[in-house]
């Protein structure tokens, strides 16, 4: 790391509004909550980080860290990205993991996008930035999570057929006969799961083996090529349309 160019995390927070943000704040009488730049001496290389990310991560220590942080309270969100940036090493590891508990159940409460998802897609974008692989990893993960039952070591499985907290949870109460409220086991193994996924197509890139196998349903290319771009050209999005939408 001694090569590159590096910037101190005191530096990296202001420049990325961290100071700014801080002193709003302050002159709101909120500067408590404003973000530390502390562990000064820590240093952040210069962006992009692809090249430190050159040996394989151990996914099974991915998935037992992922469960491990939820059940620590950090939420889905960020328990996903803090397992990989953790099994990642320096300087993944030097980003505030914290600033992804936003995405737990789907963006504070919102049911919208799975926290899991959310904290996952980020520590890819970390690593592979703006490019197609993080694009491919993404895709790959998200269509896996649809379409699989999941937890994958859990006695009760449910397969979501969306990337929607909301839906994923709901088809998990009819499929368990519990409540929404008792999902916190069932969450953090799905936490793990993700991170853990994410970890092993991560690995395949890295070895040059990654091949994506996730495609449209017929039914769902038929409404994509109409509803996305095409003839009608009303909304955007690859979710299977079926769950939520009747047939025309």
């Amino acid at each position: 790391m001694d090569s590159k160019k590096r910037m101190s995390r005191r530096e990296f927070l202001v420049s990325a509004g961290g100071a700014a943000a801080g002193l709003a704040l302050a002159s709101t009488g909120l500067g408590a909550l404003a973000p530390s730049a502390g562990a000064a001496g820590r240093e952040i290389p210069e962006y992009p980080w692809v090249e430190y990310f050159d040996k394989p991560l151990d996914v099974e220590k991915v998935r037992e860290m992922g469960v491990q942080f939820f059940s620590e309270g950090q939420g889905c969100c960020e328990a996903a990205f803090r397992a990989i940036t953790t099994a990642l090493g320096e300087p993944f590891n030097l980003i505030p993991a914290e600033m992804m508990n936003f995405g737990k159940a789907g963006v504070v409460g919102w049911g919208s996008l799975c926290g899991a998802l959310n904290g996952a897609a980020a520590a890819v974008g970390l690593v592979f930035g703006r490019s197609q692989q993080a694009t491919a990893i993404i895709n790959e993960v998200v269509g896996w999570y649809c379409q699989t039952a999941l937890p994958l070591n859990a006695e009760v499985k449910s397969v979501s057929d969306s990337p929607l907290c909301h839906v994923s949870i709901s088809r998990w109460v009819k499929a368990s006969g519990m409540k929404a409220s008792q999902r916190g086991p069932r969450c953090g193994a799905l936490t793990g799961d993700v991170a853990a996924q994410t970890a092993l197509y991560m690995n395949e890139v890295l070895a040059g083996t990654f091949v994506p196998v996730i495609a449209m349903s017929e039914e769902t290319k038929a409404c994509y090529d109409c509803h996305v771009g095409g003839f009608v050209d009303d909304t955007i999005g690859k979710m299977d349309c079926a769950p939520c939408h009747e047939g025309h």
